[in-house]
């Protein structure tokens, strides 16, 4: 089978698994279970999962675990606890597929931070994407429609952040551990990153052994704990699988798909839709993402190529940080 669509494929299944944590969280909190309590068995549930490939994947390799701590307990205090935190927070408040739609303005951020760090104006259609994820933004919260909980949009827009800077460390720093062995580990470090603010009273952690209505059915909540800890496994090895394949690039735009999806499961699962004008808004962030990250690839080809044009046969291409422009890369 081709490569490309054996990753297209890994991408989207890791889509899917993403978005159907949200929605089967929501249905516990229904049952008398708090985010934290979620959140704590959702990471170490999956540190478990992931343990024996994390030690096989590391052997002889503990050195650069070593030299690279610095990364995975970032990693696992942003992009694991964070992220996961602040979104299931967020579920508790707001409909999931809203949650997500403003944790999926990260790019959005990233751009606004870029700008302003390197003083580098982007490309003109990313300033288009750029104005329609705001007007998306705007009607997502719908300040004249549906009431929403200022908590659960701090909580989401929390997320975001986070989901930002776990991109922007993620681009800027190499580390030598495995992909799964890094995952294992950010895992293992979010799992005591929530204990800790658990046994502290920062956050609450309420059990309940009721039964979870999934859909129309009661269940067991071993159900949908098993399902949230691997779908995100899935989720992760999946996303790591498919990547290799297909690349970052294509990658991205696969993963905006998450958007439907947790709108499909939300609705299949907890019986939760948006509303008409909230369903208008999230199409408009995903076109302003799409539109944000074409002008990320225009830009980076730009760059590219004005290196080549830039080169000196003596000293070998320039760097673009040693001639600086900020004009747009149009």
């Amino acid at each position: 089978m081709n490569r490309t669509a054996v990753g297209f494929g890994l991408v989207l299944l890791s889509a899917f698994f993403f978005a159907a944590s949200g929605p089967y969280a929501k249905a516990m909190y229904a049952s008398g279970w708090s985010p934290g309590a979620v959140v704590l068995l959702r990471l170490l549930g999956c540190a478990l999962v992931l343990l024996i490939p994390t030690i096989i994947s590391l052997r002889g390799r503990w050195r650069e675990v070593v030299r690279g701590w610095r990364t995975v307990v970032s990693y696992g205090v942003v992009s694991m606890a964070g992220v996961q935190l602040l979104y299931f927070l967020a579920v508790e408040h707001l409909a999931v597929a809203v949650a997500l739609l403003l944790e999926m303005t990260a790019p959005l951020l990233i751009v606004f931070w870029l700008w302003a760090t390197t003083r580098i104006r982007p490309a003109t259609v990313t300033f288009i994407g750029m104005a329609v994820s705001l007007v998306g933004l705007v009607l997502v919260l719908d300040p004249g429609g549906s009431e929403l909980s200022l908590a659960g949009i701090v909580f989401a827009l929390g997320a975001a952040v986070c989901l930002a800077s776990y991109f922007m460390v993620s681009a800027k720093v190499e580390v030598d551990v495995p992909p799964v062995a890094l995952t294992g580990l950010g895992m293992l470090v979010g799992t005591l990153v929530v204990a800790g603010l658990v046994l502290l009273g920062v956050l609450s952690a309420d059990f309940s052994t009721a039964e979870v209505t999934l859909g129309a059915s009661p269940f067991s909540w071993v159900v949908p704990i098993l399902i949230i800890v691997f779908t995100t496994v899935g989720a992760y090895v999946c996303g790591i699988l498919g990547l290799r394949m297909v690349g970052a690039t294509v990658g991205s735009f696969v993963n905006l798909t998450e958007v439907p999806f947790s709108v499909i499961v939300a609705w299949l699962v907890v019986a939760e839709l948006p509303s008409v004008i909230q369903m208008y808004g999230g199409i408009g962030i995903v076109v302003g993402v799409v539109f944000i990250k074409w002008g990320e690839v225009r830009q980076e080809r730009r760059i590219q190529r004005r290196a080549v044009l830039l080169s000196d046969p003596a000293t070998g291409p320039l760097s673009i940080v040693e001639v600086p422009d900020s004009r747009t890369a149009d």
